[in-house]
């Protein structure tokens, strides 16, 4: 599949859409951890800052709040990059909150 191009749509700062990139390092990215109280550094690569989410949690099930909120920050991409519809950081906070009751639901948390 070629694109016009590899940039992240998200943001519009040129930058080429790496997974650390659109995970970690994107502002609207860093917005949405900051709606779980966690803080990314740009200095670190990708692990360094799962383990750094990992001490700020302080919680067993720390692993189920990054995954879903990649899965948030992947939704809003999503949206915006086949359907056009840019998605706020508060229509991020209600869909991380929706997976969370999910995830409960199922007895996982």
């Amino acid at each position: 599949m070629n694109l016009d191009s590899y940039n992240c749509e998200i943001c519009g700062l040129g930058i080429e859409e790496t997974t650390e990139h659109l995970f970690l390092q994107c502002p609207f990215a860093q917005q949405c951890w900051c709606l779980i109280n966690l803080t990314t550094s740009l200095e670190h690569g990708t692990l360094e800052n799962f383990v750094a989410f990992k001490d700020q949690i302080n919680s067993q099930f720390f692993m189920v709040a990054i995954i879903l909120m990649c899965w948030t920050i992947w939704l809003a991409r999503n949206e915006l990059s086949f359907n056009g519809n840019q998605v706020s950081i508060q229509d991020c906070r209600r869909m991380f909150l929706k997976e969370t009751r999910l995830v409960k639901l199922m007895n996982f948390v």
